[in-house]
């Protein structure tokens, strides 16, 4: 497979065209070169939710395209997906050739597993499709990139992030709760024990198959699971470790085993078919782990009947895992990439494109909030994102784009004040190759599934003689050996920087 790299003076000709548009003022400002076959082509793109079916998407599609095939000659199908069936899906779409354009990067996952799996294609030749969108996430290019190609583009400039905690914030009021600002699990024990007063659980693992310990901290993980090691502390080392070994993850399970033994979490977690995000809608649960940045705060109140907040648990830094979470890409079987990295550039550069993909339509979906100039609600609408929503998924400039309540309109003003003088991830761009240590992963891959779920969700008898077993098959598995391959590739790439 050849593999190009997008050269510095293709991006400094990028940035040239948009700074001498932006002065001009002129008609041909953000001209960019054209990818009509003279036929009007239907490009595929992914939006990934909470519900599998979204009754309204045609009509969605049907305003979308009165703008798109004026501007670019095209149609828009939008391809709906649950977020859990993400990745099967889109694997098997790959296989069986089916329509696949734009696909979502980075949500289930990591830009290295689904590169591995032949799902994207090289987009150096087509990043001249889409200058404005280049040019805005320049800075964090790199962190869709694997030996140096471009596979996926950033959807969002804004990519500091920290580690969160989304509550219900009326039960909190009730109860007299503050969650401050650097609250940790000691913190969250003593929320949790004023909840269960009213028989609500604290928080969930769920079925625990998915890591979500490295969320409650600002570390730098290898793969899903950190399967391949993580960086405690990313913005000032790159010594690569095992995850599973490090005290972070035995006080996470510490916690989580106090957390069961209490009724803090549901009972039978591991065969629970009610999701976390299930129970804290219906308010039988209070909070979850999750990133902190502005734009969390509209995905997590959309579709809730009380208000919520999300606390900040640690200081927010720039790492690829952060950058990396939200990306696009164009599926390797993907007939029209063209024209696909077209629309990536209209929806970036076209607010009312954007807020279609984000929100739905006007008056059926949402409405404007009355007294500000770009913040809309569910409220007064037709439907509301019964009918239509994006949940995960994050589509155009946030400089541009609507937000959702609760932000208000000093929201872009809020996210340049938290990307500030933020520090970056010495490792920012790495991506580590599996190729050498692919037994080892797919090994190591087997560990984790079989030990993770009980650990995370406090569903063992002893912590330590848990987690020792846990890490000495981690050892026989060949953890060992991918962490020195890690290490080794991580040290050529900063040798490279």
């Amino acid at each position: 497979m050849k593999k190009k790299v997008v050269s510095s003076l293709l991006i400094m000709t990028m940035l040239t065209t948009v700074l001498a548009g932006c002065g001009s003022g002129s008609k041909d400002e953000g001209k960019k070169p054209q990818a009509d076959s003279g036929e009007t082509e239907t490009i595929a793109i992914q939006l990934v939710n909470v519900v599998p079916e979204l009754p309204d998407v045609e009509a969605v599609e049907a305003e979308l395209n009165k703008i798109t095939e004026k501007e670019i000659n095209c149609k828009v199908d939008i391809q709906n997906l649950f977020i859990g069936d993400l990745p099967t899906t889109t694997s098997m779409n790959i296989v069986s050739d089916e329509k696949m354009d734009i696909v979502a990067v980075g949500l289930t996952q990591k830009l290295a597993d689904i590169y591995d799996d032949g799902i994207l294609m090289e987009l150096d030749d087509y990043l001249e499709y889409a200058p404005n969108y280049v040019a805005a996430v320049e800075n964090v290019l790199k962190a869709g990139q694997v030996n140096g190609v471009q596979y996926a583009l950033p959807a969002n400039p804004y990519v500091a992030n920290s580690p969160g905690f989304v509550y219900n914030k009326d039960m909190a009021d009730e109860l007299g709760i503050t969650i401050e600002k650097g609250a940790d699990l000691d913190d969250l024990t003593r929320y949790f024990e004023a909840v269960k007063a009213k028989d609500v659980y604290g928080t969930s693992a769920g079925t625990s198959g998915a890591l979500n310990v490295h969320m409650y901290y600002n570390v730098e993980t290898f793969g899903i699971n950190a399967d391949f090691g993580y960086i405690a502390d990313p913005v000032n080392s790159t010594k690569v470790e095992n995850f599973y070994a490090s005290d972070i993850f035995k006080n996470y399970c510490a916690a989580a085993k106090a957390w069961n033994d209490t009724g803090y979490m549901p009972a039978g977690s591991l065969t629970d078919t009610t999701t976390p995000q299930e129970y804290f809608k219906m308010e039988k649960l209070f909070g979850l782990p999750t990133g902190y940045d502005m734009s969390q705060f509209a995905t997590w109140q959309s579709g809730q009947s009380f208000a919520i907040d999300i606390a900040q648990l640690d200081d927010p830094i720039i790492t690829t895992a952060s950058t990396a979470e939200r990306m696009w890409g164009i599926a390797a079987n993907s007939k029209h990439p063209e024209k696909a990295m077209e629309l990536l550039e209209l929806i970036y550069t076209n607010a009312d494109v954007a807020n279609l993909l984000q929100y739905g339509i006007e008056g059926k979906h949402y409405t404007k909030v009355e007294g500000t100039e770009n913040v809309c609600t569910a409220e007064g609408a037709e439907v509301g994102p019964e009918g239509y929503t994006s949940l995960f998924t994050k589509y155009g400039d946030p400089t541009k784009a609507m937000t959702a309540v609760p932000n208000g309109d000093d929201y872009l003003e809020k996210v340049e004040e938290f990307n500030k003088d933020v520090p970056t991830s010495k490792s920012l761009g790495y991506v580590f190759d599996v190729t050498n240590v692919s037994a080892e992963a797919g090994a190591v891959s087997n560990v984790i599934a079989e030990h993770l779920p009980r650990l995370q969700s406090g569903n063992v008898e002893n912590v330590d003689a848990a987690i020792e077993e846990f890490v000495n098959a981690l050892d026989k598995a060949g953890m060992s050996a991918i962490i020195e391959e890690n290490q080794k590739q991580l040290d050529a790439y900063m040798e490279q920087q």
